[in-house]
């Protein structure tokens, strides 16, 4: 068995949402393929996010494993300008860290 760390992480999902207590925010975070299977963390201003989302792995590129996982949360005004992060990581090497980020942009009343 081959060892390849994740070189990169991707977030989808729209960051621009109308905060009123009920829209849903939906970040997805994909990593491109790695030997083994990279983790998943999320935070949001660098504090760690709880997500109990499954994480979905399939099939990648010279027999990898791309990994993504779903964060959803409810927005609330305070947290407009917030800075979102997936942060993956190779379960072999701590020093495979990788991320990605995104912030919040919402509207709100």
């Amino acid at each position: 068995m081959f060892s390849v760390a994740p070189i990169f992480t991707n977030i989808t999902g729209d960051v621009h949402i109308h905060a009123n207590d009920v829209n849903v925010v939906m970040l997805t975070c994909r990593t491109d393929s790695s030997s083994p299977a990279a983790t998943i963390a999320w935070y949001r201003n660098n504090q760690r996010v709880h997500n109990k989302a499954t994480i979905s792995q399939t099939v990648g590129q010279n027999g990898g494993i791309v990994t993504s996982q779903v964060l959803e949360f409810v927005p609330t005004r305070e947290m407009d300008g917030q800075v979102v992060e997936c942060r993956a990581e190779h379960p072999l090497s701590k020093e495979s860290r990788i991320y990605s980020s995104v912030t919040l942009d919402l509207i709100c009343k």
